[in-house]
C-alpha cells in the first residue's frame, strides 16, 4: 500500500524443487495466496473498493510461466497447484511486474 510492502515472510520450502525456477514459482504462488487473503480483508472492509494487488517477480522464468496461459514441456513437472499465480493473472486479480536486480531489496 502506498508503494510499500504490506506483508512478508521467510521460511524453508517443504517441497524438493527440481529447479530454481520451480522453487521461485512455489514462492510466488505462496505470496499470491497471501495477497489474496489480504485482498479479501480489504474487500470486506471497503466493499466498494476494486482491489488488485501487484506481485514483483525477479525470476524471468517464473514471470514467463505465470503470464503465459499455455503449458510447456519445460514446466510439466511443476505440480498443478503451483499454477495458482497463472490463474490469478488470467482473472486479472493480480498484476505481475518484473523486478530489476538493482531495485530488488532482497539483494
Amino acid at each position: 500500500m502506498a508503494g510499500g510492502a504490506v506483508s512478508w515472510a521467510s521460511r524453508r520450502q517443504t517441497i524438493v524443487a527440481q529447479s530454481t525456477s520451480e522453487a521461485e514459482h512455489v514462492a510466488a504462488c505462496e505470496a499470491c495466496m497471501e495477497g489474496e487473503g489480504l485482498r479479501n480483508v480489504l474487500i470486506e472492509v471497503f466493499s466498494q473498493l476494486a482491489v488488485r494487488f501487484q506481485l514483483g517477480i525477479d525470476n524471468q522464468g517464473v514471470f514467463v510461466v505465470a503470464t503465459n496461459p499455455t503449458y510447456s514441456h519445460r514446466t510439466r513437472y511443476i505440480e498443478l497447484r503451483w499454477h495458482y499465480v497463472r490463474d490469478q493473472v488470467t482473472k486479472k486479480t493480480v498484476k505481475l511486474w518484473k523486478v530489476k536486480i538493482d531495485d530488488n531489496p532482497s539483494m
